[in-house]
């Protein structure tokens, strides 16, 4: 029987799962225990630096940001220009590509506690099973985000051949790296999900944590990228039912005094915050879409900095929101999931009355107008203009900009300039999928690149 332990020392998860060396768990490491008691258990989930955080290049492939002119360009590192660019190569070779690495730490961590916690010393049946749950939706959310990334498009007639990630379920520093099929990934997450939602408990302490709110909103989001649109209003529905608070950006106008610290912001089922800070010019389309009186406009976005042109405008999420934004499930995603599936079933006006719901605590009382329209296909771009609006900054963008290949109305090119060069994102491009860093593909090569 392997002996488990604690690490304070918070790089042996990801060695392990990375390198798979055996001089990681066969020297004697400095600060550790093992794990025994119900609460070893609870102290690993309850590690904010492991779990809080998610991806961050996401944001820099999506269009919400541009580098729009050549001297902001030439100051680009590699890190954030190839994500721009679409390379084919994410960071540069003996790099971490922490929107790989992080979510692997996450997965093994889980891991841990989900084969061990259940034969823990001094727990109530009650807590082990809590804890339980609570391991299999932070594995189910990392796998959700490697999927995402890594993983082909999700397409329900071909999800059985796709190619997905690597699919890690025991604590084995030995296992195989090859990638299982994008449909047996998701099969895993519904899985996690599903039999978590039995045994977590319907509060948490704070937003770090999940409850059953925040499985009904995972719940939500998977089946919408599974394009099982009922299943996600159902889901969706269910955690509005838990919790449909939306924050007055009125409160906020003037001054950000008072807002809601990430882990107890009224909005948020499930803290997930984008990984590193991306300080980046706000791309003028995108701007274009505010409405000169939205109040995000006012709360989220300030002047621009350096080499960025005259009149640019970036993100002021970290600043107001003490910390980086959320990139979990919310809130407002929740309502416009519904009105994305209302749309999709040609319920126009249903549709926009979420959509309304949304935006009237975006503006002033006094400028608040409701959108209105014509057909369930102008009700579907209003609503992909909306979660636009409401999700900058995120990462959430290029997750939408992936899934929308397989919507004929919604797919789209994109082009960008770099250096004195073109580059295109055509539609269901390979470039959707992120490539593998070559220092993971050095060391285990039945990873598997994904197709240039």
């Amino acid at each position: 029987m392997k002996t488990k332990y604690i690490f304070f020392a918070s790089i042996f998860a990801l060695t392990a799962v990375m390198q798979g060396c055996r001089k990681y768990v066969e020297v004697e490491q400095y600060n550790r225990r093992e794990l025994k008691y119900t609460t070893d258990y609870a102290y690993l989930l309850n590690n904010s630096t492991v779990f809080s955080p998610t991806f961050s290049a996401p944001i820099l492939s999506s269009d919400d940001v541009t580098f729009a002119n050549l001297a902001y360009q030439q100051q680009q590192t590699e890190s954030d220009a190839w994500p721009y660019i679409w390379s084919s190569q994410l960071v540069p070779d003996n790099a971490e590509d922490l929107n790989w690495s992080r979510p692997y730490k996450q997965i093994y961590t889980a891991n841990e506690v989900i084969a061990g916690v259940m034969q823990s010393q001094d727990g109530l049946e009650k807590e082990k099973r809590a804890l339980l749950a609570e391991a299999k939706i932070q594995r189910a959310y990392a796998y959700f985000v490697l999927a995402n990334l890594y993983g082909d498009i999700y397409n329900p007639q071909n999800a059985g051949n796709a190619m997905g990630v690597p699919l890690l379920l025991q604590p084995d520093l030995f296992a195989s790296l090859k990638r299982a099929s994008l449909g047996q990934v998701y099969a895993q997450i519904l899985q996690d999900l599903d039999e978590a939602l039995v045994d977590i408990p319907t509060t948490a302490s704070t937003k770090r944590h999940p409850n059953k709110a925040a499985v009904e909103a995972l719940l939500a989001i998977v089946h919408l990228h599974m394009r099982n649109f009922d299943l996600a209003a159902k889901h969706a529905d269910a955690a509005l039912q838990y919790n449909a608070t939306l924050l007055d950006l009125q409160q906020f106008a003037t001054s950000a005094a008072g807002y809601p610290l990430p882990f107890n912001h009224p909005e948020t089922y499930f803290l997930k915050q984008v990984g590193q800070m991306i300080d980046q010019q706000l791309n003028p389309e995108l701007v274009s879409l505010f409405d000169t009186k939205d109040l995000r406009r006012t709360v989220y976005m300030q002047a621009g900095t350096g080499q960025m042109p005259s009149g640019a405008l970036r993100s002021k999420k970290m600043n107001v929101m003490a910390g980086a934004p959320n990139a979990g499930p919310s809130v407002p995603e929740m309502l416009l999931i519904k009105a994305e599936v209302e749309a999709r079933k040609g319920n126009t006006a249903t549709a926009m009355e979420f959509v309304n719901k949304l935006r009237a605590k975006r503006f002033k009382q006094q400028d608040f107008t409701p959108l209105v329209a014509n057909s369930a296909d102008q009700a579907l771009q209003l609503i992909v203009d909306e979660r636009r609006r409401e999700f900058f900054g995120t990462g959430l963008r290029w997750l939408d900009m992936r899934r929308f290949n397989l919507d004929a109305k919604l797919a789209k090119e994109f082009k960008r300039q770099f250096i004195n060069q073109d580059y295109t994102l055509k539609i269901n491009s390979a470039s959707y999928v992120y490539p593998v860093a070559n220092k993971y593909l050095q060391l285990n090569p039945e990873i598997g690149q994904r197709p240039m």
